[in-house]
């Protein structure tokens, strides 16, 4: 029998509100009109990234899994450390799971992915948070070093550090090449142009429109490249929002 693969693309800051406009672009409506569609689910509390997709990975609440916010609680810190590494869960991961089956996989800025062992072909999301480090040193040392230094070299000219919204153009050219090259049987991607955007311009900001339109472009291109390399059919294709947000008018400090 076939196996089949699983591909889960998160959509971060998507929700339930932006499903109207999105079916209006052309890959979201390829998406819909051969998809079940799940709406209304709650996303765990604190409605946070790193507690999200903690939760997706492993189907348990923040805490039982370990992960119960973004960052570590270190007040002396200016700057605290995020939860990056995957030693910091508590509970087994679908990406362990599926490594004892014998699948492959690969993760692309998936949070709470570094140094996993469980993943053959990672770039995890990191970033430098002391003086003495760059973003080349802590991406190596928590991804797949090979193989960030590959991708790095084949497509940094698309980067501009961390800013989106060139980091997701970045990531999808790696998933690209990732699906030609490597055909995993499981991937993970999580593109963060529309929460980043959000965060700088409003949840239903002009920008923040933008940023569907740019999500639903990359979605094309990984749609068209599944369909180019004949995995369309044998792979699982999970589309996903791990959170929504709010505009705020006050901030308790």
């Amino acid at each position: 029998m076939t196996k089949k693969r699983l591909y889960i693309i998160s959509l971060d800051a998507f929700g339930d509100a932006d499903l109207t406009f999105a079916s209006t672009l052309p890959n979201f409506r390829k998406l819909l009109a051969r998809s079940a569609l799940v709406t209304g689910v709650r996303t765990v509390y604190p409605s946070l990234t790193y507690m999200a997709h903690t939760s997706i990975a492993t189907g348990m609440y923040p805490n039982q899994h370990g992960i119960v916010n973004n960052t570590r609680l270190q007040p002396e810190r200016v700057s605290a450390d995020w939860y990056w590494y995957e030693k910091d869960i508590k509970t087994p991961t679908i990406f362990q799971v599926a490594k004892k089956a014998g699948y492959s996989i690969s993760t692309l800025l998936w949070p709470v992915t570094g140094r996993s062992k469980a993943i053959d072909y990672n770039l995890a999301e990191i970033f430098p948070n002391r003086p003495w480090q760059n973003q080349m040193i802590v991406s190596g040392f928590a991804s797949s070093l090979t193989y960030a230094l590959d991708m790095n070299k084949k497509f940094k000219h698309l980067r501009n550090g961390i800013e989106q919204p060139e980091l997701d153009d970045f990531i999808t050219a790696v998933a690209i090449d990732t699906i030609k090259n490597k055909k995993p049987d499981m991937m993970a991607i999580h593109l963060v142009d529309l929460d980043s955007t959000r965060h700088k311009y409003g949840v239903k900001s002009t920008q923040a429109r933008d940023a569907v339109v740019r999500m639903d472009k990359r979605l094309g291109e990984i749609l068209t490249t599944l369909k180019e390399c004949d995995m369309m059919e044998d792979t699982v294709l999970a589309v996903l929002g791990d959170h929504y947000q709010i505009d705020t008018h006050t901030v308790i400090r």
